[in-house]
């Protein structure tokens, strides 16, 4: 394997600076580039290159709100401005924020406004995200916060309010509904939600018999229609639909809340983070499946955010697992790209190896080893992705999982290897983000099929990749 050293050494030679040179100051909001396909601060290209930030000396999981320190905010700062980074995603805690609707906290807000303060200073830009669990759940949150209604209802006042008090603030990049929405199988509010919603959909009881066939022929009234079992059924018409159905939850979460922020805030832009599980591949179960569709979720939000971690094998252990997982990511990419191709796509986490016990693992990883793949997983978004969030700013010593090692620089502040092959895609983003020659080759993805048979979609998945050899770049159709 090449390492990333060398690829530093020849940048050295050619004169090339690893520090990337101070932003000025947010004046102007965020907008979408004419194209659909990028940025722009004012009239001048924007690109959101940075990192996702947390204290990493606050614990794990970390209690930044709660152990607040400016001092080391600025430290932090300070340095991603020198590594080029021009935004930085942090998480809004649920229980510092709003833990007793429908009041904001005032004590998260005045340091909220002191992160933005030093963020100004140093020429970055925010991107919240949230309300999360991280520092706790108030009694609000415990629930199921996508189908309950009273649930999504103070998560839609929280948007509203704290939109509307940011809302002539440019400092802030874009509001991020929620970190990793993943909406679930089963509970009460599930249940009710999903008999309701067949009500709609059918009428009767006579036509959603008529439309499922023999899975139906039991159920004399749509009081009696569980939620159907967690396993893979190739032609179950009731799992397709409660696919569908989780689908229109999400989407329906999706548009209250972005209603809500645009009511009160027409300046910023608006996305919601899809963990990878929205693409239905390498899942296991059908409830493993997000429940976002790109496609559905798409109308709603300025641009589309995806987060992606090497989980095809460990790209690490070979060459042939690290094109693997290149190949994943370019099929990711771009079945969420088909969503809207009109809309910017922003990988708004990335690591190089993800989730999981790390401490097994963490002799056979490197500096380098970081460096080469996640410069790679960024060069092979060229022409797809827009903007690239790195997880996270610096390595955490006290997480359980690929946090403790993935940062742009160590626990001590240091930068390391990937730190300084970031600085240099900061530096120069005509790098990653050319489009270069279209692929020659596109496949054809069968989302339904694989939303009810998560083997049908591994299947796609590894066909996709035969073609991908060929170049290493493959287009993909969605069927929507």
């Amino acid at each position: 394997m090449k390492k990333i050293p060398t690829l530093i050494a020849c940048w050295a030679a050619l004169g090339v600076g690893l520090a990337a040179a101070a932003s000025p100051p947010a004046e102007a909001f965020v907008k979408i580039a004419p194209d659909g396909r990028g940025f722009v601060a004012g009239e001048t290209a924007w690109h959101p290159f940075g990192c996702n930030y947390f204290d990493p000396h606050t614990g794990w999981a970390p209690k930044m709100w709660r152990e607040f320190d400016a001092g080391r905010v600025e430290e932090h700062f300070r340095v991603m401005q020198r590594l080029g980074v021009k935004v930085v995603r942090v998480f809004l805690a649920a229980q510092r924020f709003y833990s007793a609707p429908p009041r904001l906290e005032p004590e998260a807000l005045e340091k909220f406004d002191r992160l933005l303060d030093i963020a100004r200073r140093y020429g970055l830009r925010v991107h919240p995200a949230g309300p999360d669990a991280w520092e706790g759940n108030p009694p609000w949150r415990q629930g199921d916060i996508f189908a309950d209604e009273t649930a999504l209802a103070h998560q839609v006042a929280f948007w509203k309010s704290f939109a509307g008090r940011y809302k002539n603030e440019p400092a802030i990049f874009a509001y991020d509904l929620l970190n990793e929405p993943h909406v679930g199988w089963s509970g009460r509010a599930m249940e009710n939600a999903w008999r309701k919603w067949l009500a709609a959909r059918y009428g009767t009881i006579e036509t959603l018999q008529g439309a499922w066939g023999e899975e139906a022929a039991s159920f004399a009234a749509f009081e009696a229609i569980a939620v159907p079992r967690d396993e893979a059924a190739s032609a179950s018409r009731m799992l397709a639909d409660y696919q569908r159905f989780r689908e229109f939850v999400g989407e329906r979460w999706v548009k209250e809340q972005v209603n809500a922020i645009r009511s009160a805030d027409p300046n910023h832009l608006i996305t919601v983070g899809f963990i990878q599980w929205t693409v239905p591949v390498l899942h296991g179960r059908p409830s493993r499946y997000a429940g976002f569709r790109p496609a559905h979720i798409a109308p709603y939000v300025d641009f589309l955010s995806v987060h992606f971690y090497p989980l095809w094998g460990d790209p690490l252990r070979s060459d042939e697992e690290f094109n693997r997982n290149l190949a994943y990511l370019e099929f990711l990419l771009r079945y969420v790209r088909a969503g809207d191709p009109n809309k910017p796509v922003v990988v708004g986490e990335f690591g190089w190896y993800g989730g999981g016990r790390t401490s097994d693992r963490a002799q056979f990883r490197t500096e380098a080893d970081q460096a080469r793949w996640c410069r790679a997983a960024v060069m092979q978004g060229r022409g797809v992705a827009a903007g690239w969030l790195n997880w996270a700013y610096a390595d955490t010593p006290s997480a359980r999982d690929i946090t403790k090692f993935s940062g742009l620089v160590a626990e001590t502040g240091k930068t390391k290897a990937w730190g300084e092959a970031f600085a240099q895609l900061a530096r120069e983003p005509a790098l990653w983000l050319g489009t270069g020659n279209p692929p020659a080759r596109r496949f054809r993805f069968d989302v339904e099929r694989a939303l009810v048979n998560p083997p049908a979609g591994d299947k796609a998945l590894t066909q996709y990749l035969e073609m991908w050899k060929a170049d290493k770049r493959c287009d993909l159709e969605v069927s929507q």
